[in-house]
């Protein structure tokens, strides 16, 4: 039994909580849903705000917006929600490695990662639909945007933070930043 982890488990999902209430004006609202697969929109949803999730393990880094997440011993297969990030095969497309990179950086393999859903928990391939973020309250997705890694992509009805994804997108590619000034 994992009791003893419990506990600090608990205390660093909510300092990561805590982070994200700070990160580009994204406020995480009442959690209404916390178990995995059935998120749903809480109180004060509408106004832009991320329903509370848990935490998990980063297992393995697939591209630039698709990783693996370990929660509760079971691997998730997880897709970032809100952005799109060139391919990394069949073929390999322009920016590939290095969105795949900055991923890395962002969530290194053994770091732990707070998550949370959005309306729609899954995508056609049975890959959890994710936002994720930091110890530090970077939201990962968002970041990932906004270092022009990737763009704004809207997966709906998941659109809790599209406004912010569109206006970091609108400033990557007018900075010429990653893939805007590569490809």
């Amino acid at each position: 039994m994992r009791t003893p982890l419990l506990l600090p488990l608990l205390g660093g999902a909510i300092t990561l909580l805590a982070g994200l209430q700070a990160c580009a004006g994204v406020t995480i609202g009442d959690a209404t849903t916390a178990e995995r697969g059935g998120a749903t929109y809480g109180p004060g949803d509408a106004s832009g705000e991320i329903s509370a999730g848990g935490a998990g393990t980063v297992v393995a880094i697939t591209d630039g917006d698709t990783l693996r997440l370990d929660v509760d011993g079971e691997e998730l297969r997880v897709r970032l929600i809100g952005v799109d990030t060139p391919e990394v095969r069949d073929p390999v497309e322009c920016y590939g490695d290095e969105a795949t990179a900055a991923l890395e950086a962002l969530a290194p393999v053994g770091s732990t990662l707070g998550y949370a859903y959005d309306r729609d928990p899954q995508d056609q391939y049975g890959r959890e639909l994710m936002y994720l973020r930091t110890a530090d309250g970077t939201i990962i997705n968002l970041a990932l945007v906004e270092q022009g890694a990737g763009r704004a992509v809207l997966f709906e009805p998941n659109d809790q933070i599209w406004d912010a994804l569109q206006q970091a997108e609108r400033d990557a590619q007018a900075a010429g930043l990653g893939l805007w000034g590569a490809c």
